[in-house]
């Protein structure tokens, strides 16, 4: 990943962070920005902005390739990396910031923060100011009595108004000896703040990585492995694979058998399109949009011609794939029925993984009906030894899912969506 993103890492880390910080804690923030970046590339949200090298420090530069491909994960997947400045003594629940739970975001005493007076702040706020952000409403009689707790409060007024006695810090005193020792004109008068003073500790959020505290760690020799674990709970952090963003799929070794074949033509639409053409035409497209991404792929047959399942088994067995994909098409006496659906073998978790993700795909990206995958006792996946999918593309029974297998565009963007799947699972196995 780093490979890549190695500037924008390093770029991130700059505009976050103080230059100053021990190298401990800007490893944190770099572990934390590719964290960041990492997730985006996975759900799709990445935008890149424009980055200016002369900005970045050597040091920031040093964080980031000390912790090269490093992320956070939780429970295999990238968190949601929080952090903020400062959070005074104490981070936060992810539900009292979040209105939601979240397991690794909770709070915990950051004791060199709460130590730390340099980001107490003090704000001063006009009370008319403060009345007009929130719409509030307050009598225009400034004789109506007003209480400042502890401080001010009127006990009692005569019949002209006049203030009898007031408590001042929780000291009653007469009107009289108030008005007088405050040089006020009358004792027949009211109060009320203009101003309101606000004391702040820490700056941010407050949810999962505390920087400053981070920072005060590291000073005291904690390394990032540690502070990062202290701030976020029962995480894992995990090395990423490098990805080739151009040729992702090199290396992967795909078989593909399109099924049926020669004699044998597998089901018949009414219209007398047969099983083993169509799958044998997207099976070629498919071949050449995985070979586009580097993947090396090898055909059962690439031409119309028979061959036994047996045959199948050994050639995939000599191929010695990381997947063999099965192509083939549906068939029911309900014309309606419609959709793609897939097998896995008993027990190939890594199939049912890759299988659940074409089949996302191809149903959100062309509006695929999807029935599903699961496990059955298919033939060829059972001699194949090696992970893979039985595809049922659709239904020949059914005139609009036969029109799109005759559309050579479909068949091509179901092969890109197919390739999309593939990407999406080996992005997700970076993690070593």
């Amino acid at each position: 990943m780093d490979k890549k993103y190695r500037n924008l890492i390093a770029y991130r880390v700059s505009k976050n962070t103080p230059k100053d910080f021990h190298l401990e804690a800007l490893k944190c923030q770099a572990i934390i920005e590719r964290t960041t970046i990492f997730r985006s590339i996975k759900d799709g949200s990445l935008k890149i902005e424009d980055i200016n090298n002369d900005y970045i420090d050597s040091r920031i530069y040093k964080a980031v390739d000390d912790t090269k491909n490093l992320v956070i994960m939780f429970n295999n997947r990238p968190i949601l990396a929080f952090y903020h400045i400062s959070c005074g003594g104490n981070t936060e629940n992810s539900e009292n910031i979040l209105n939601r739970k979240i397991d690794y975001l909770r709070g915990v005493t950051c004791k060199d923060c709460k130590d730390n007076k340099d980001l107490d702040n003090v704000v001063d706020i006009d009370l008319e100011e403060l009345l007009s952000m929130f719409n509030g409403k307050m009598s225009s009689d400034f004789l109506d009595d007003f209480f400042i707790k502890d401080i001010l409060k009127v006990i009692k007024r005569t019949e002209s108004k006049r203030i009898e006695s007031i408590l001042v810090f929780n000291k009653e005193v007469k009107g009289t000896e108030f008005s007088n020792n405050l040089n006020l004109d009358s004792s027949r008068f009211g109060f009320r703040p203009i101003k309101i003073r606000f004391y702040t500790k820490g700056i941010g959020h407050g949810l999962g990585f505390c920087q400053r505290g981070a920072n005060e760690k590291a000073k005291k020799n904690w390394k990032f492995e540690d502070i990062l674990n202290y701030y976020y709970t029962n995480i894992n952090i995990c090395k990423l694979e490098e990805f080739n963003s151009n040729l992702p799929l090199k290396n992967i070794k795909i078989f593909i058998d399109p099924g049926h074949g020669g004699k044998d033509l597998g089901y018949l639409s009414n219209e007398g399109v047969s099983e083993k053409e169509i799958t044998l035409k997207f099976s070629l497209v498919l071949k050449e949009k995985l070979e586009e991404y580097g993947a090396s792929v090898c055909l059962s047959r690439s031409e119309d011609k028979s061959i036994t399942l047996d045959e199948r088994a050994d050639m995939i067995k000599k191929y010695k794939p990381d997947f063999l994909i099965s192509i083939h098409l549906n068939k029911s006496k309900f014309k309606e029925i419609s959709g793609i659906e897939g097998f896995y073998y008993w027990g190939d978790v890594e199939g049912e993984i890759l299988g659940k993700e074409i089949i996302n795909v191809l149903s959100k990206k062309l509006n695929i009906k999807n029935r599903g995958i699961r496990e059955g006792k298919i033939y060829i996946l059972e001699k194949s030894i090696c992970s893979g999918i039985y595809f049922e593309l659709g239904y020949l029974s059914n005139i609009q899912e036969v029109n799109n297998f005759n559309d050579k565009k479909f068949l091509k963007n179901m092969a890109v969506c197919m390739v999309e799947g593939f990407l999406k699972y080996y992005q997700n196995k970076m993690l070593t």
